[in-house]
């Protein structure tokens, strides 16, 4: 009995240290992304994988507008990008 919990207990930890599950995004912004980085590049992939990860849609969209008024990058678009080129070395 002991042993079983300590397994379930196990699983429970190791369930929540796995990738998110992709936040939803329309259709319309990852054809946006692609516009700029092709769907054929591991690196845009890998990128547009761990942003719907990383990021709600509300706050993406929010990221990419307080870049076009200011020119700031938000550090999780940056870290994200950071991520899949060191994943991904051309």
């Amino acid at each position: 009995m002991r042993h079983g919990l300590i397994a379930i207990a196990s699983v429970a930890l190791l369930s929540g240290c796995g990738p998110h599950a992709p936040n939803p995004y329309p259709q319309a912004a990852q054809t946006r992304f692609e516009a700029s980085c092709p769907r054929d590049s591991e690196v845009c992939t890998c990128t547009w994988d761990e942003l719907t990860r990383t990021l709600t849609y509300e706050e993406y969209e929010a990221a990419l507008e307080r870049f076009r008024e200011t020119g700031n990058m938000d550090p999780r678009i940056t870290h994200a990008r950071t991520v899949c080129i060191e994943r991904h070395p051309s």
